[in-house]
């Protein structure tokens, strides 16, 4: 299993301010990676920078073996980096449905080559029209709320169902590497526990996903790895069984249990 992503000594800027500090860190190809921490810690400029909406001051960010560090975001986008930001930032005015095809908008006609059983290499074209359709099933199998409220203005969906409305959105694009931002952010007990067990699915059909999360304990129940920062540095990492161990750094870090 390989790296799809890996960042190098990365450095992030705001004017005079450091706000992520030769930060290395590394996801392994169909891993849930978490990145957690306080407030202020510097988890959403790192997904920002992977995503290509802050640039960073210096460092390398690789993906699928290629520096993309100063990257257009519509190139990473195209490549299979998909953010679902914090706040959600769905289109409020627009239907669930518009809204789900909002982040097709860049699906293409895809050339998929397979083994037969004689060994014998065959390609199948799919077009765009077909793997459209093929998202919008995948994302009503995750969401069958947001099957029956599709012709809904997204302004009248609850906090959780926004949540899944965002989250939908960026699996229209089909991503290999979908960023999430604070999916829990604001959302009742019972919703946060689906969301994840939905994200727990998600990754077992083959996404890469980078979580951000200040609900560390619900995080670490689901991820494969994990990173904790601290005012732009790594001051742990380790398997979520092991940080979860670390009682000193629950204490210190995760704010206790």
């Amino acid at each position: 299993m390989g790296y799809i992503l890996e960042l190098k000594d990365l450095s992030v800027r705001y004017g005079p301010i450091e706000a992520i500090k030769k930060v290395s860190m590394t996801i392994k190809e169909g891993q849930i990676v978490a990145l957690l921490g306080a407030n202020g810690a510097g988890k959403s400029t790192i997904i920002k920078c992977i995503s290509g909406l802050v640039k960073p001051h210096s460092g390398v960010i690789i993906y699928q073996e290629k520096s993309i560090g100063n990257m257009p975001i519509y190139q990473l986008s195209a490549a299979g980096i998909i953010s679902a930001p914090e706040g959600r930032q769905i289109f409020k005015d627009l239907t669930v449905e518009e809204n789900l095809r909002v982040g097709a908008y860049a699906i293409k006609t895809q050339k998929i080559v397979s083994v037969d059983p004689d060994g014998h290499e065959v390609t199948v074209k799919k077009t765009a029209k077909q793997r459209i359709k093929d998202n919008f099933d995948r994302v009503y199998h995750y969401f069958p709320v947001l099957l029956e409220r599709r012709k809904q203005q997204a302004s009248t969906l609850s906090g959780g169902e926004q949540q899944m409305l965002a989250i939908g959105r960026a699996l229209m694009a089909s991503p290999k590497l979908l960023l999430l931002d604070e999916p829990s952010l604001g959302l009742a007990p019972l919703i946060v526990k689906e969301i994840f067990e939905i994200i727990k699915q998600i990754s077992g059909e083959g996404t890469t996903i980078l979580l951000v999360e200040q609900n560390a304990y619900q995080t670490l129940k689901i991820a494969d790895y994990a990173y904790v920062l601290e005012l732009g540095k790594v001051r742990a990492e380790g398997t979520s069984q092991d940080i979860l161990k670390d009682q000193s750094l629950v204490s210190a870090y995760l704010g206790g249990k």
